[in-house]
């Protein structure tokens, strides 16, 4: 009987140790369970126990939008447009033309606008030291988006000093609060405000002072001055939009082509000195002017 109660023991008691190692392993196993699953918990709730909110990208990189789906569209450019008083242009060549020429430029040209407007693009037409680019806008996303800057693509060279034209009907006029000032080696965008003397170039970033936003579907129209004094550029627009997948830059041109200005022919002259050919519109149709002579405009020889 002792022995047997001696084995008892011995059994009963090495059972007892394989319990307690079971025990303590699967106790360990459950706390460690339940840190790593209250640590995912935590990070997946907020404080409140409420889902986390989306943030918006840290990347703040500009990128090119998509093709098919830009954040902004950009349904309608027109321009450059003068903003000098006679819509003063530019052609890169001499163009010699009779009276009698210039009756029917007058008449068939001048007169119609899509008339005109072909004719000015075939002989590489081009507005004179100031202009305005009028881009009508439209959101083009599920959410509100922010255009914050406009940035501008150029090559400059000298001026046209080829043909020059003046009409006779006033111009757009200093109507522009934003412009960008293609002498400069980086054109910022700029507020221009408006003085006595017009609107006068502050050198004060426009969009720090201005805000653009576009709610889906909203439309818009952005008018941009450009100017210079010095230089013929052909350049391309580019806009800089912030939106909650990140910020997006949109190329614009005109109808693939750059846009153009130029500065008069002699800088700090004032045209038509310095071209090989001019003609102003006066009261009674346009005539030749030598560029050489004090033409008045708007009266006749």
């Amino acid at each position: 009987m002792a022995v047997g109660l001696a084995h008892n023991l011995i059994v009963h008691g090495a059972a007892a140790r394989t319990v307690s190692l079971r025990t303590t392993l699967i106790c360990l196993l459950t706390v460690v369970g339940l840190a790593v699953g209250g640590t995912l918990w935590w990070q997946s709730h907020d404080v409140d126990n409420g889902p986390k909110v989306a943030q918006p990208p840290t990347d703040t990189r500009p990128r090119p939008a998509p093709t098919g789906a830009p954040p902004v569209l950009v349904t309608s450019v027109i321009g450059p447009a003068s903003d000098l008083a006679g819509g003063d242009f530019a052609l890169p060549d001499a163009l010699h033309m009779s009276q009698t020429e210039l009756g029917k430029f007058g008449s068939d040209m001048a007169a119609n606008s899509a008339a005109f407007n072909s004719w000015y693009a075939r002989n590489g037409g081009t507005a004179l030291e100031s202009a305005t680019i009028t881009l009508a806008l439209r959101g083009n996303t599920a959410e509100q988006v922010q255009v914050t800057d406009v940035n501008v693509h150029k090559k400059c060279g000298p001026p046209l000093d080829g043909t020059f034209f003046s009409a006779y009907t006033q111009g757009s006029g200093d109507t522009v609060a934003l412009g960008l000032d293609l002498d400069a080696a980086d054109p910022q965008a700029q507020l221009r405000a408006r003085t006595g003397a017009g609107l006068t170039w502050t050198g004060r970033d426009y969009f720090k002072e201005r805000t653009l936003t576009l709610e889906p579907g909203e439309r818009e129209t952005l008018s941009i001055g450009v100017a210079s004094k010095r230089y013929r550029c052909s350049f391309t627009l580019e806009l800089v939009v912030a939106t909650a997948k990140g910020v997006f830059t949109e190329q614009i041109d005109r109808q693939g082509k750059p846009f153009t200005l130029t500065a008069a022919a002699i800088a700090g002259s004032q045209p038509p000195a310095g071209y090989r050919a001019a003609y102003e519109e006066r009261e009674d149709g346009w005539h030749s002017v030598d560029p050489g002579s004090a033409a008045t405009k708007g009266v006749a020889p």
